[in-house]
């Protein structure tokens, strides 16, 4: 077994979250369930019961697995993985998903009220290169590629054997070897079974265009949530303000700056921080307190995150002596 860790994406902030292989969930964001197990060393499975109780977005921090392919399947509810070269892949009830991250997770985004359950398996392409035994489905060859950098993902429905299978990884009752063994084998089917489904569906790749009004209506928006990073309005707030759905906004922020709105937020706090830090002898809490952080460690950690090095590297060597 081994742990999570975990960063929260909200409306006022990051939050750092750390727990075991088997976290229960109750708070003010969530309840349910998510634990992981550790089959081998090439296979990780992460399973996923969970009931929002708001709106936020988490990304899983740690790269366990190190190049490996992720394979989930929706079983209730649904969730939008938010990539970070842009890209987003929605995972509803009847979504299979596989995806490639030679870089860091996906951050995955909840509505309050809407649940999500998956289960969700990491194998390395070393295991998967094995199983095969070089007769790899064209479909999953662009997940394949030596040399990937960005994130690559291939989405087909999901049957109902294939959720079926799904639903066995939740079945209790075995412990220990067996559960790991039962786990094994339920997850080689689902990749047989999803690399299937998407050799009979080929992606759907439609380019997102913006037309003149809603370019400036985006870069508007972006204005608007810069203007105040104490308290920056949602992005529901800004898609009533510049008149665009939120969906839109949320597509004409990746298409015009590479990143969703909280990302673009969250690098300008960051970025507004280290030059203050490096201009000034203005206090660590008082410095992620102006940016919007209420908590000092939680901007430490998105800080680090950020610049690879603690915000303290970066003070003003008179005032930090």
């Amino acid at each position: 077994m081994s742990g999570f860790e975990w960063l929260v994406h909200e409306h006022a902030g990051e939050t750092a979250l750390n727990g075991g292989s088997r976290v229960v969930l109750d708070d003010e964001r969530w309840s349910g369930i998510v634990e992981r197990v550790v089959v081998s060393p090439s296979l990780h499975v992460a399973l996923n019961d969970v009931r929002p109780r708001r709106d936020f977005g988490i990304q899983p921090v740690e790269d366990y697995l190190g190049d490996h392919i992720v394979g989930q399947i929706m079983l209730e509810g649904g969730v939008d993985l938010d990539f970070r070269n842009g890209e987003v892949a929605v995972a509803a009830g009847n979504h299979s998903l596989l995806y490639r991250l030679p870089g860091e997770f996906p951050t995955y985004s909840f509505k309050a009220g809407v649940p999500f359950q998956s289960a969700a398996y990491g194998i390395t392409l070393a295991r998967i290169d094995r199983l095969f035994d070089g007769e790899i489905p064209g479909a999953l060859l662009p997940l394949l590629e030596p040399g990937v950098r960005e994130p690559r993902h291939v989405a087909s429905h999901s049957s109902g054997l294939m959720r079926n299978v799904a639903t066995t990884l939740f079945a209790s009752g075995l412990n220990g070897p067996l559960r790991r063994m039962m786990m094994e084998g339920a997850t080689l089917q689902l990749l047989a079974l999803q690399a299937a489904a998407a050799m009979q569906q080929a992606p759907s790749r439609r380019r997102v265009t913006l037309s003149t009004r809603e370019r400036a209506a985006v870069h508007e928006a972006r204005a608007r949530l810069l203007a105040d990073m104490r308290d920056p309005p949602s992005l529901g707030e800004l898609a009533d303000a510049v008149g665009l759905g939120e969906k839109r906004l949320g597509a004409g922020f990746r298409l015009e700056f590479g990143a969703t709105a909280f990302e673009i937020l969250r690098a300008h706090r960051l970025e507004h921080a280290r030059r203050a830090l490096e201009a000034s002898g203005i206090a660590l809490k008082e410095v992620a307190y102006r940016v919007g952080y209420n908590h000092v460690s939680n901007f430490i950690h998105a800080y680090r995150a950020r610049f690879g090095a603690p915000p303290r590297r970066h003070l003003r060597r008179d005032e930090e002596d």
